[in-house]
């Protein structure tokens, strides 16, 4: 199965196939009751029962970078904006349609200039549809081959222009099966039905040919004539092959369609229509409900251009999954997960924790009038919403995932932004100084951004299957939350820190002030809380190593990384216990302490060693190393007002005062 799919992945890239008119109305595949429904349909994607418009989502997001498209609409001659279900619709019945509309994102224009297209009125980064690349089509295949031997051998030699063409050429490949989804339905042996062997088609009864009545006498023709099965001698048959890839609708085994689930007990992955058509080309004959499901599939196609029968198929097919997944025990969070989708929980809490910054700001130009105080109560009522909609949004996740709710690099963001925030209103609860509002408005806004950021920059689904050894949702409850909430106290130090600093160089402060003294505790108390948390969490996880992989501790980089993060709390809170430093002293080492956050958080896992690496993100150095030189300020500063501080002899923010008054 793996070669003949591996021979189907190489005809895909050398043959371009051909479009199936579709009679599908515009205006149908618009239809709010027709996107519902197919929203609504459970399919299988790497491992996971997810909506159709789960996937039709990241799909779009992969090629574009968005969920929505715009297009010029032939029927109203307007400009007007489809979801990413409406898209995948259109691509599959109207793919004519589809071809013009700009779905390729693409970076750097030289991607573009090196498999020698024009970039005339395009800009560096722009989009471009599939009409306009095809003119280079087989140069990005040919450059697409070359680059991924290259990153297969030797991944670092390849440039970031070279892995944006690979990239692309395998998003290209995947559009054209996307595109080509219905044609095993459409002309399921090509054009030319004559050249058909007459015993492949003695099941059907009639125009048009059904994969779903000839599939059976396929696979005995083939068994009867292995001769026969070399696809290049036999255009029909690579015409099979192209329909097959094209219900498949990816060139990933992991993400291929599967829309039908298995009988129930049945412990193989759903299939699809493409598996049905590979596996009989394979030799393996359908079941009766394979070709069940392949005809309820065909009649989408087939009524697509009468919209009452269209609606009709469309929501018989999706009442058939529903009730056979039920039947298997499965499906039952697909509702909430479009209630999920719909709401954007992580995005409307963005633009609340945004305002209530807003609202906090404006309030520093007149801290003392009475309407600052009305700011500030909307600046909390703001950041206080964005807190509850970034924890149902988690809450909703973990329900729909049925674990804890972190597994991935992207839900410790969600995570670490979300109790930061609680950590700061809380705070502003205890103090009542501003302060708290501030680190929640900050974690807050630059959490959620970087979130939405990193989940367009991975392009794939966030909610994934787990790993094996990861399903123990005792340690995963236990040592993760722990870990992570010690990363987010030991931010929340960070930020304080760098408030304190900008606030001093800014004259909003002066060292050892009342303000820089609140400061000053309220850093202390989150590095306490840091170390103790993180502490207990490396020891559960120490604990779960034993258990899971025979020993308690590895030298692993994310394993040293929390271990730093511990010795940089201790090192501060003895410091500054033993009065070896001071106020300025502190903020500069909870700004280290910060930097040691973002490199055991991030940093470790573009090593790409260990048992704990999530896989390497690309572009994350650049940002560590900005951010980085952002603190390397922060801590030459500090250095600044320390030799002012002593060379002016006045009492500032390291006069030797006692621990508890500062």
């Amino acid at each position: 199965m793996k070669k003949l799919f591996a021979f189907a992945l190489l005809l895909a890239s050398t043959l371009r196939a051909a479009d199936a008119p579709s009679p599908a109305a515009l205006s149908t595949l618009r239809d709010k009751e027709v996107i519902a429904t197919l929203a609504s349909i459970p399919v299988q994607e790497a491992g996971r029962l997810k909506p159709l418009d789960t996937l039709a989502r990241y799909r779009l997001l992969r090629f574009s970078g968005k969920r929505t498209i715009s297009f010029l609409n032939p029927d109203t001659k307007q400009k007007e904006t489809l979801s990413a279900l409406e898209w995948m619709a259109v691509t599959w019945l109207r793919p004519e349609l589809s071809k013009d509309m700009p779905v390729f994102v693409v970076d750097n224009s030289e991607a573009i200039t090196q498999i020698g297209l024009p970039t005339e009125n395009k800009g560096k980064r722009d989009r471009y549809s599939y009409n306009e690349l095809l003119p280079g089509r087989q140069a990005l295949m040919d450059k697409m081959k070359e680059i991924q031997e290259i990153q297969r051998t030797d991944p670092k030699k390849t440039s970031a222009v070279q892995n944006m063409i690979a990239n692309l050429g395998v998003n290209f490949l995947d559009y054209e099966m996307l595109a080509t989804h219905f044609d095993f339905v459409a002309k399921p042996f090509g054009a030319d039905l004559k050249a058909v062997p007459a015993e492949i088609l003695k099941g059907n009864e009639g125009p048009p040919v059904r994969l779903s009545k000839t599939l059976p006498a396929l696979v005995d023709y083939l068994a009867q004539h292995p001769e026969s099965a070399a696809p290049m001698q036999n255009p029909w048959l690579m015409e099979v092959i192209r329909g097959a890839l094209g219900g498949m609708m990816s060139g990933s085994q992991e993400l291929s369609l599967r829309l039908f689930p298995p009988p129930p007990g049945a412990s193989e992955a759903w299939h699809g229509p493409g598996w049905i058509i590979m596996g009989a080309i394979q030799g393996k004959a359908p079941t009766a409900a394979d070709l069940a499901w392949l005809a309820s599939y065909e009649d989408l196609y087939l009524n697509a251009g009468d919209p009452a029968k269209f609606k009709t198929s469309l929501k018989t097919l999706a009442d058939n999954i529903k009730t056979a997944a039920s039947a298997r025990g499965e499906g039952q969070f697909i509702n909430l997960e479009e209630h999920y989708l719909q709401a954007e929980y992580f995005y409307y809490a963005l633009i609340c924790f945004f305002l209530g910054f807003i609202l906090l700001a404006i309030t520093w130009s007149s801290p003392d009038s009475g309407w600052a105080g009305k700011l500030r109560f909307g600046s909390w009522m703001m950041l206080s919403a964005a807190t509850i909609l970034s924890v149902t949004g988690i809450v909703i996740r973990c329900v729909i995932m049925q674990r804890p709710p972190i597994t991935t690099l992207y839900e410790t963001i969600l995570f670490i932004t979300t109790t930061a925030a609680l950590f700061g209103l809380i705070a502003e609860w205890l103090t009542k100084n501003q302060l708290g509002l501030l680190i929640a408005a900050l974690a807050g806004t630059v959490g959620m951004f970087l979130s939405i950021r990193f989940e367009t920059m991975e392009g794939m689904d966030t909610m994934r299957q787990l790993e094996a050894v990861l399903i123990t949702n005792f340690w995963l409850a236990t040592h993760v939350p722990m870990v992570n909430l010690g990363y987010s106290a030991s931010m929340v130090a960070a930020l304080l820190s760098q408030t304190y600093f900008v606030r001093r160089l800014f004259g909003f402060i002066k060292g050892g002030d009342e303000n820089a003294r609140g400061l000053t505790r309220m850093a202390y108390g989150f590095v306490a809380a840091g170390v103790f948390l993180s502490l207990v969490g490396t020891i559960l996880g120490g604990i779960w190593a034993n258990y899971s992989w025979g020993r308690f501790w590895g030298w692993d980089p994310k394993e040293n990384g929390a271990l730093m993060i511990v010795l940089m709390c201790l090192i501060i809170l003895h410091a500054r216990l033993g009065g070896y430093i001071k106020e300025i002293g502190l903020h500069a080492a909870c700004v280290v302490l910060g930097m040691i956050v973002v490199f055991s958080w991030f940093g470790v896992n573009q090593l790409g060693v260990g048992l704990h690496a999530y896989g390497e993100t690309a572009g994350v150095w650049f940002w560590l190393a900005v951010y980085w030189g952002l603190q390397g300020l922060f801590l030459l500063y500090a250095g600044v007002l320390k030799v002012a501080g002593r060379s002016s002899h006045k009492v500032g923010a390291d006069a030797a005062l006692p621990v508890g008054a500062q």
